[in-house]
């Protein structure tokens, strides 16, 4: 999906850089954990079929969180490297949802993810994968 997203980050002065993110956008849930019980149904039953063939296994809970794809627009190399540096090297990094302080909306950079990458002759991009820090509810049986 294409959207255009203003990221902030804080850089190592104390101060918050910003880029306006103008690439394609991918939506993600990530399963966080997952919980399984078994039950055995007919205990003693023979085992005529395979090892489990009296047992039942259901999941019993799933906590999972939204995550998001960004990616920039054409970059020059220095450009690129000097973006994806300074986000993977930030501690509080946010997605500028408004005009507002209120509209800030704080997530966490997965610092394994971000990549710099030839798009052309002498243009690049940057991406990286940004969860969000709300979780969705769980949910339980």
């Amino acid at each position: 999906m294409r959207e255009f997203l203003y990221i902030s980050w804080l850089n190592y002065l104390g101060g918050f850089d910003y880029w306006l993110f103008t690439g394609y956008k991918d939506h993600n849930i990530e399963v966080i954990e997952t919980g399984e019980t078994t039950k055995n149904v007919f205990p003693g039953w023979p085992k005529s079929y395979d090892t489990f063939a009296d047992t039942i296994r259901k999941q019993t809970f799933r906590r999972t969180r939204k995550q998001k794809v960004i990616r920039s627009q054409k970059l020059t190399l220095q450009q690129a490297e000097q973006l994806g540096e300074q986000i993977r090297s930030s501690i509080l990094v946010q997605i500028l949802e408004g005009t507002g302080k209120r509209d800030r909306r704080t997530v966490i950079v997965d610092d394994q993810s971000v990549l710099v990458k030839p798009e052309s002759s002498k243009m690049y991009s940057v991406s990286f994968v940004i969860s969000y820090t709300d979780d969705y509810p769980s949910q339980h049986v």
